[in-house]
């Protein structure tokens, strides 16, 4: 068992006490206690708590009548709305699992995860019926209920929505309509009986950017640690806003880091979460914490990357933020340096997966003691360790590589239907994350790479971040993204590059010569190609796989140039 070396400041409690009731048990209980605080805005419109029970009560109702049951599991295809935040709550009051399916998967991807799934009902909103009828007759589905964006607009909003742009989006035909549902439910709380242990809450799809895509079954006691444990970081923090928390929503809800921070850490703290629907809309974003005075914020390192970087930034004033924190990949130190500039909050870099709910680490709050290029300390109540790849043997010594491995109450049950991975990746309580990592000796943790994303250059081993971080200080580079070519059996170091605007691109000899001091010879890639925007996940990572299937498609389709003598361009 590691030995823990790294402590919080006073105010978090280790361990945490965590309850013993499910999601919806939580949400009760904060809505008991402020039935009149705003849990949403949404485009203007704001919901209390006690409407938004009262919708969920209603709409729990119907899915009941609608023969949803205990164990049986409901996918929902939304962005963020208060419709999504109704639909899980009535799901989990049911006792049935909740499975959210990204907006931006594609057909093929929507019908893995019904298929998957095995899901019983859908609720989506009508941008996305053009989707589910393409594959419904594909897969289990008994039930469609469809909603609008406009449902939930205020007054003359949604009157010009309705009017103007809903008329282009399909028709409801033989789907059930989502309002119609609401009013027809009983105003009655559904008590299912539920062991928040076993149970499973949420089917969490994840995988995507590795391989198939995989269910990672989260216990309600999975999530209620992540409610119960995250708030305390605020403690970090000199001071604290006065009044109900204000928290921006803009990283999607279908991903489990949005889940996990934004909608959970609202609710355990009886917050007001102002919804993004598309945090691509950059001014949207800025505009939002603006003018609602946000205090605290969850995204992706682009996100704060872009708005650091934007050319209105000065426009809005941003200093109501108090504490940001960013995951979901590396955090450069130039992203976090610019962002906290121009907006005077404390950015710090997390860690976490879907397989533990997701977060396992984060920094401590504070200027002094959070670590750049880390991603911090294991949260209360988990433990974390380093691993010899090969023995699985832990790693006592400072700074040496290995695998992670963490324990801890938000730790998956397993796979759904796939008992061979979910032996695979949990061993005796501990969940092998597939993350090469390292620890300093005051218990600070630093992601190398991922494991699976090595490069290995005459038998030498090159982690894509190393060089993605080395790149991406260059001044005329924006973005990096670093992959594998397989040539023969050789193995070369290929970067995909985005110019910072108003630069020019480095040929292959300028960059070379930048790299000669900063990487070892067999890290400097050899290969690069511009590109006017880099592909990423649902969440904002740039997707290496999808980089890795863009070059091998162009090699296989075109006689590769002459590396030596000429950059690619796209």
């Amino acid at each position: 068992m590691p030995k823990k070396i790294w402590s919080y400041c006073d105010g978090i409690p280790d361990p945490v006490d965590i309850p013993e009731i499910s999601v919806i048990g939580l949400f009760r209980e904060s809505a008991k206690k402020y039935p009149d605080r705003y849990i949403t805005e949404f485009k203007g419109k704001f919901k209390k708590y006690s409407e938004m029970e009262e919708e969920i009560n209603r709409f729990a109702n119907s899915l009941k009548k609608l023969g949803v049951k205990k164990g049986d599991r409901v996918a929902c295809l939304m962005p963020n709305c208060p419709q999504y935040i109704v639909a899980f709550f009535a799901t989990n009051s049911l006792g049935a699992i909740f499975t959210a399916i990204s907006v931006l998967y594609t057909s093929k991807e929507i019908r893995y995860q019904l298929q998957d799934s095995e899901a019983k009902v859908i609720v989506s909103v009508d941008l996305y019926l053009d989707k589910i009828r393409e594959v419904q007759d594909d897969t289990k589905l008994k039930h469609v209920i469809i909603s609008s964006i406009g449902d939930e607009l205020p007054g003359i909003t949604a009157f010009l929505y309705k009017k103007i742009i809903a008329r282009k989006n399909p028709k409801v035909i033989d789907e059930h309509v989502y309002t119609d549902l609401i009013k027809k439910g009983e105003n009655k709380a559904i008590k299912t009986k539920i062991d928040v242990k076993e149970d499973i809450a949420v089917l969490q799809y994840t995988g995507g950017t590795t391989g198939v895509m995989k269910g990672a079954m989260l216990t309600n006691y999975n999530l209620m640690a992540q409610a119960t444990i995250l708030p305390y970081w605020i403690e970090w923090l000199p001071e604290l806003p006065d009044g109900q928390y204000k928290i921006s929503g803009c990283l999607p809800m279908s991903h489990i880091f949005g889940f996990s921070t934004s909608f959970l850490w609202t609710i355990a703290l009886t917050g007001l979460l102002y919804l993004i629907p598309d945090p691509r809309q950059l001014e949207e974003v800025m505009q939002s914490i603006h003018k609602h005075k946000i205090h605290f914020m969850f995204a992706v390192p682009v996100l704060y990357q872009k708005i650091a970087e934007h050319p209105k930034v000065g426009d809005f004033d941003l200093s109501s933020l108090y504490l940001c924190i960013s995951g979901g990949e590396g955090l450069p130190a130039t992203t976090s340096n610019k962002f906290e500039e121009v907006t005077g909050a404390t950015l710090v870099e997390g860690y976490g997966l879907s397989e533990s709910s997701p977060v396992t680490h984060v920094n401590p709050a504070t200027p002094e003691l959070k670590k750049l290029n880390s991603i911090g300390i294991p949260i209360p109540n988990t433990l974390a360790m380093v691993v010899d790849q090969d023995t699985h043997e832990e790693i006592t010594e400072y700074g040496k590589e290995g695998e992670l491995w963490v324990r801890g109450p938000s730790v998956m049950k397993g796979y759904w239907n796939n008992k061979e991975a979910s032996d695979d990746v949990l061993v005796k309580g501990w969940l092998r994350t597939g993350d090469v990592a390292s620890m300093d000796e005051k218990g600070y943790f630093s992601i190398v790479d991922r494991a699976k994303d090595m490069i290995i250059v005459s038998g030498y081993k090159v982690w894509p971040s190393d060089v993605e971080d080395v790149l991406f200080a260059h001044p005329d580079i924006n973005m990096a993204g670093v992959v594998q070519v397989k040539e023969g059996t050789a193995e070369k170091v290929k970067a995909f590059l985005v110019a910072e605007p108003g630069s020019k691109e480095l040929t292959r000899a300028e960059l070379k010569a930048y790299c000669k001091d900063k990487l070892a010879p067999y890290k400097i890639p050899t290969i690069i190609e511009y590109k006017d925007d880099l592909p990423r996940t649902v969440v904002g990572k740039v997707s290496r796989k999808d980089l890795r299937e863009a070059s091998a498609a162009a090699k296989s389709t075109t006689k590769a140039p002459d590396v030596k003598k000429e950059v690619i361009k796209k």
